[in-house]
């Protein structure tokens, strides 16, 4: 895998997962995303740790009010504006960023040979502050109405 930088779609898997979510139908796209989640939570130490960080940044873009997060190799723009992510997926994507973060994970071993742990864990919590703001957000405003 080449990896040019620690921007969640800054290396070929990432950009190959985008490429995926970009060729699938609207239809098919909640499962593309569903399904680089799932392999982290399900498996140890899986190549497709980078592809799921790909998922969760297109999620978190997808959410009313989130930034767009994917830069020129991440999907295309109007595809993440258009797509609906389904009830459960900003909590699979909160989990499996998580676990990729986590000292066992290839993704963190990774980064931490490369001398770049720290800078590439802030990518992911910053992400996950995304998908937690935009969640929790509609709840905090119902309440305090």
């Amino acid at each position: 895998m080449s990896t040019w930088g620690i921007g969640a779609f800054d290396n070929d898997d990432a950009a190959q997962w985008a490429a995926k979510f970009d060729a699938s139908s609207s239809v098919e796209r909640v499962n593309v995303v569903r399904n680089a989640l799932r392999v982290v939570l399900d498996r140890d130490h899986t190549a497709e740790e980078f592809a799921a960080v790909a998922a969760a940044t297109t999620v978190a873009s997808s959410l009313p009010g989130g930034p767009l997060l994917a830069p020129d190799y991440g999907p295309d723009r109007h595809l993440i504006e258009q797509f609906r992510a389904s009830d459960d997926l900003p909590d699979l994507a909160v989990r499996a960023l998580n676990r990729i973060k986590g000292a066992k994970s290839e993704w963190s071993g990774l980064w931490n040979r490369a001398g770049s742990l720290d800078d590439a864990v802030a990518v992911i919590d910053a992400i996950i502050d995304e998908l937690e703001l935009r969640t929790v957000l509609p709840e905090y405003v119902a309440l305090s109405a």
